[in-house]
Parts: C-alpha cells; structure tokens; sequence
C-alpha cells in the first residue's frame, strides 16, 4: 500500500523520473535551519537583559547621586561613584561570563551536524549509487549496514536483526530492535519504523524512505 501510493517499488525503489518529480516538490532531506541572531545582538541581551537591567539602573542612579553631590558640594563623598563602578563592573563581567556559556552552547549544537551521515545507498531504477544524504527523497530506497547512521526517518521493508540506538532521541541505553511489522500506533513505539541521524547497530538490509504522520519532517516508513 504504501509503496503504491509513494509510486515506489521494493526492488527497484523510484524511477529516475519519479525521483525528479518528488524532488522538485520535496525539496532537499536535510533540516531547515532556525535563523540565527548576530553575535553583538545575543551579546546585548547578555548584557542588558533581565537582572543586568536592574543593575544598570542602579549603577547610572548612583551616578546621578555624586553628580547632584558634586553641585552641592565643594569636597563631596565618592561612596556613590565607587558604587557605580562595581554595579558597572558587576553587570560587564557577568554579561560577559554569560555570553561566553552560550556562545559554548551554540558551538556544541553546531558540532551536531557533524552526526549527519553525509552519504547514502540508495537504489534507484533497480540501480545502487552511492549519494549525499540530502539527496533522497519521499520514496527512496536506501540500504544501510551496521554502524551507519540513518540518513532520514526510515520504514523497513527487509532486515535482519535489526538495532537502533535511539540514546540521543528517547535515552533508551538499550539498542532497540526493529523490524518490517507495525506493532503499535504510535510512530516512536512500532517496531518497523527508525529515526534520521540514529545509529544503527546491528546489520540491516533494505529500507523504503517515506513520510510518516508524526511531523513535517523527513520520516522513514520500512515496509
């Protein structure tokens, strides 16, 4: 059924026609990147938002105090500027420090799509190529062995003893097993279905690429 509908075959995967046509209205398998902040505006916020905003005030308060001070005074106290001066110091190094974290977080993130496989098998007009990953399309079928990572959400149609590490999706610490059979409803429970960028850890041997009802994103259904 489902690969009446993709207009897919289980031997020979899509026509290079059909993959064209698919493509075309697909658009690459690859995540759609959120848009990114500048650097000097995640600074600003670090610097001048939540608690710091307080800070600030209190700091310029202080300053507005030894100004009044000054025009009153010949020798006025400098209790207030020097409290300025740490406010100000206090909110820089703490905007700073932060800044810092997050600028550590994002590069951390960004070290994830290192865990992208880059390349695929995938059969196309009873063909195997080897292909970049944000190449494949609704309907390809791809074949991947023990250790790959999976290029996209997966629907098996063949394997055998087939394992997934799903550790960086569900934090299972136990490899699951999967196979052709739909055993629940729920995508992320049945058994013939496995996940973009999961790691495969025993030896597979063909799987159909398709969407699955979970989300807008490249799900894989293994017939």
């Amino acid at each position: 059924e489902v690969c009446s509908r993709l207009e897919t075959d289980i031997k020979t995967g899509l026509t290079l026609e059909k993959y064209e046509e698919v493509f075309a209205r697909e658009g690459p398998n690859r995540l759609t990147p959120a848009k990114t902040t500048p650097e000097w505006i995640k600074f600003c916020k670090q610097l001048f938002g939540g608690f710091a905003t307080l800070l600030w005030i209190g700091a310029i308060l202080c300053f507005i105090a030894y100004a009044i001070q000054v025009s009153k005074y010949v020798d006025p106290p400098e209790d207030n500027v020097y409290l300025g001066a740490v406010l100000t110091f206090v909110v820089v190094v703490t905007g700073i420090f932060a800044y810092y974290q997050e600028a550590k977080s994002a590069a951390i993130m960004e070290s994830f799509k290192k865990m992208v496989p880059q390349t695929a098998s995938v059969i196309r007009g009873g063909k195997m190529t080897a292909v970049d990953a944000e190449m494949l399309t609704i309907g390809d079928l791809i074949e991947v062995n023990g250790g790959d990572k999976l290029p996209a959400d997966i629907r098996i149609i063949s394997c055998s003893s087939f394992k997934v590490d799903n550790s960086s999706l569900t934090g299972e610490s136990e490899p699951q097993s999967r196979n052709k059979e739909c055993t629940d409803d729920n995508p992320i429970e049945t058994k013939n279905l496995a996940f973009f960028s999961t790691n495969v850890v025993r030896e597979p041997q063909r799987q159909s690429l398709s969407r699955v009802v979970i989300k807008p994103s490249w799900v894989v259904s293994l017939h």
